[in-house]
């Protein structure tokens, strides 16, 4: 019989950092995740049509809390490992639902500038199509769900390659209201959005968890200074890490693209992401 282990939860906005979190975590031994970049039909089980990946606490079932936590057991059996460790951006937007699932786990709270997060999402929403990238994640949609997400992901494509837009209709998080701006504003303004939803959400929902569940990364932080973060990181977890290898998880690590909101974008724009997003930004410590 495998020995317990501690479910740990990375919670960030779509391109705030989380991928370069997991890949560091997952890269220390005891710490394992799946092949693939996120399990978001994994974690909608049972919601699969609910219009958002804003997943109130009243569509949460004992069966689909089982389901969930079986996906994850299932992989501590397959890997042994201590953490498992898992990162879907849209659960920014439902974090009291997944400690409810999950109550016992560790979490990890990453925030980003959202007006660094803008750029790097519309490159996003306008990225080609990647064959293995779309098979590593339908690996883990549940069976009984494939046909939905087949033909939900394949309508997305195909209706931009009819209307010959260079974006898609979705991507990334569902925050309510983001299908009529998909619509009617300018992508800029609907990437500010769907960070400021995430981020908005996380700062609600987080006030019902234990702080001591909590580890908070700020990305600025992390990536000018990620020996001493990933130490304090390492003393969250309960991991000791010496400076040689604390220099090697760290080495690609790089603050090339902090700022980026100011090369990317004219002063109107940038004008415009700060009436925007200037509320969230202060809750979050950014001037």
């Amino acid at each position: 019989m495998t020995k317990e282990y501690t479910p740990l939860i990375i919670i960030g906005a779509g391109r705030s950092g989380t991928n370069m979190l997991r890949d560091i975590i997952t890269d220390i031994e005891g710490c394992h995740t799946w092949d693939c970049d996120e399990i978001n039909p994994v974690w909608r089980y049972g919601n699969k049509e609910w219009p958002t990946d804003e997943l109130p606490l009243n569509r949460l079932t004992p069966a689909i809390k089982k389901f969930i936590r079986g996906r994850f057991e299932k992989l501590h059996k397959q890997s042994g490992a201590p953490f498992i460790v898992e990162k879907t951006c849209a659960n920014s937007l439902r974090l009291e639902y997944v400690h409810a699932i999950f109550p016992e786990a560790k979490y990890i709270i990453i925030n980003r500038d959202g007006r660094d997060v803008v750029p790097s999402a519309m490159k996003r929403w306008g990225a080609s199509f990647e064959l293995s990238y779309t098979l590593k994640k339908l690996r883990y949609v549940p069976l009984r769900d494939l046909f939905f997400y087949v033909w939900r992901f394949g309508s997305n494509r195909l209706k931009q390659m009819v209307t010959k837009k260079d974006q898609l209709s979705f991507w990334g998080p569902l925050y309510e209201g983001i299908e009529n701006d998909v619509e009617t504003l300018p992508l800029m303004e609907v990437c500010a959005k769907q960070w400021q939803a995430c981020a908005e959400c996380t700062i609600a929902q987080r006030e019902n968890l234990s702080s001591d569940q909590i580890f908070d990364v700020n990305y600025e932080t992390f990536v000018k200074d990620p020996n001493s973060e990933l130490q304090r990181l390492s003393g969250f977890l309960g991991i000791s890490l010496d400076e040689k290898e604390i220099e090697r998880l760290v080495k690609n690590v790089s603050t090339r693209s902090v700022g980026s909101h100011k090369r990317k974008f004219s002063e109107d724009q940038l004008q415009r992401l700060t009436e925007i997003l200037q509320p969230t930004l202060e809750k979050l410590g950014y001037t």
